[in-house]
């Protein structure tokens, strides 16, 4: 017979448990509004993550959207990347389109050298206004020298390339003269 009182007495603890778990199933998805609140955030996050937005801060007053496909500031509107090349803007392509990402990942990825990064690429216009980026002669958007895309190309490689000769002016930028 106490055999049989503890049977029972389990199937009472179990059975309690699951009433628990039910009711407080029941009344926890009751307010929809803060659940949906709480997973929008997270994937709020997720998403920032996933696209970088916390990877970098943005310069003062720039959106992230900028950041992305710009404008960039004036003073690189007609700059000339470190080779020479001149940025056409309307030429430009999105970072999308050319594997855009930090170098190191890059490297690790397969993708490039080690060492290969927009600071020592051709195509780079280094930081000229003291907020950290430059821009490109060839891609949209802000430029972190640590950035690497597929159409990174050494400094010495294409002034090799280049069929003119260069020469500094007074405020020590460099003049290219096409041959």
């Amino acid at each position: 017979m106490a055999r049989v009182g503890q049977t029972r007495r389990r199937f009472l603890q179990l059975a309690g448990s699951g009433a628990v778990v039910g009711i407080a199933g029941c009344l926890g998805g009751g307010n929809g509004g803060e659940q949906e609140t709480e997973t929008t955030a997270e994937t709020t996050t997720t998403e920032q993550k996933e696209e970088g937005a916390d990877h970098e801060q943005l310069p003062e007053g720039v959106s992230k959207e900028e950041f992305e496909y710009g404008p960039v500031p004036a003073v690189y509107q007609d700059a000339r990347s470190q080779a020479g090349e001149p940025r056409v803007v309307e030429e430009l392509v999105p970072k999308a389109d050319v594997q855009f990402q930090e170098a190191s990942e890059a490297a690790e990825a397969g993708l490039s050298v080690e060492g290969s990064s927009c600071e020592n690429c051709a195509e780079f216009i280094p930081d000229m206004n003291g907020d950290g980026f430059g821009a490109c002669a060839k891609v949209e958007g802000y430029i972190a020298a640590d950035d690497w895309c597929s159409l990174w190309e050494s400094i010495e490689e294409a002034e090799a390339e280049g069929t003119g000769e260069t020469e500094g002016d007074e405020n020590g930028s460099e003049i290219v003269y096409e041959m």
